[in-house]
């Protein structure tokens, strides 16, 4: 019984220092990402593809936000800052993979319909539109719908003590249970759907151009496209492959499933993806400006 104690306290050890490292990561990656972003940001805001990475830059922004204080709790394994701001914290993170996965598969199936002539429109017809369309959507989210998750959030966890956060596994029962169930399959379901469609896709242009391929505007925009679909595969479907099992073992597995859900804030590294060489471009005209 104490050298099972000691390989489980060894195990949570690790799995802290992983937390760590992922969060401290993600938010230095993530906020230089932003920064190369605003600086590159297209000016056509009517523009499908403009207004998804504006609505990308704000999930990410907003998610940013709360990494600290995850920073802070594992490091300092006392949480101090109450219960209430605790449930925020903790709800942001799933807000941002849902966000995230919406965004995606809304600026991927746009480019699939567009790839095969199904759709010629890629704008607003006024820059107006997709503002005010995109502000609506983070109107809903914000104000209505993440007051009244929080009111429902951590409801079951009366007990829970007040330097402890992030343990809310005993909100998931019945119908949560079920929801957080179909939520995860279809995400994967969707992921692999849109990765089979860009291989399609790219095999398509490979055997249609061959080793011309490389020098069609539209081969660069379905690799970009394969950005995508592999950040996808690498941060958020191995979460939700692990959270179908982590529903029927909650408490044996909490410690493991806060890695796989760090593991989504990955995401943020998108940003560097999709600026390509032009992030050396931007980052070194800062250097010159500071330097001066």
């Amino acid at each position: 019984g104490q050298l099972h104690n000691i390989n489980r306290n060894n195990f949570d050890f690790i799995n802290i220092i992983a937390l760590i490292i992922i969060y401290t990561a993600v938010l230095l990656v993530g906020i230089t990402g932003l920064t190369v972003m605003i600086s590159l940001l297209k000016t056509n805001i009517r523009s499908l593809t403009t207004i998804a990475f504006l609505n990308l830059m704000v999930a990410h922004f907003l998610f940013l936000l709360t990494v600290p204080f995850r920073i802070y709790y594992y490091v300092s394994q006392t949480w101090q800052l109450g219960q209430g701001f605790c449930k925020l914290v903790s709800a942001m993170v799933h807000i941002h993979i849902y966000m995230v996965f919406t965004i995606y598969s809304i600026l991927l199936t746009i480019r699939f319909l567009h790839f095969y002539k199904k759709t010629q429109r890629t704008e607003f017809y006024r820059r107006l539109h997709g503002l005010g369309a995109s502000a609506l959507v983070w109107f809903i989210l914000l104000i209505i719908i993440l007051p009244v998750v929080l009111k429902q959030y951590g409801q079951k966890t009366i007990s829970l003590p007040e330097n402890q956060c992030f343990k809310f596994g005993d909100e998931i029962h019945n119908y949560v249970y079920a929801l957080n169930m179909v939520l995860s399959i279809f995400i994967i379901t969707v992921s692999c759907l849109q990765t089979c469609i860009q291989v399609i896709i790219l095999r398509s242009m490979i055997l249609k151009y061959g080793p011309a391929s490389r020098s069609q505007q539209e081969f660069w925009v379905q690799i970009k496209n394969l950005s995508f679909v592999l950040i996808m595969l690498t941060c958020l479907v191995p979460y939700h492959l692990f959270r179908l099992q982590y529903l029927n073992n909650i408490d044996g597995l909490h410690q493991i499933n806060e890695v796989f859900l760090a593991i989504t804030g990955l995401t943020c590294f998108d940003m560097l993806t999709f600026t390509g060489k032009n992030i050396y471009k931007v980052l070194g005209y800062h250097s010159i400006v500071m330097c001066l």
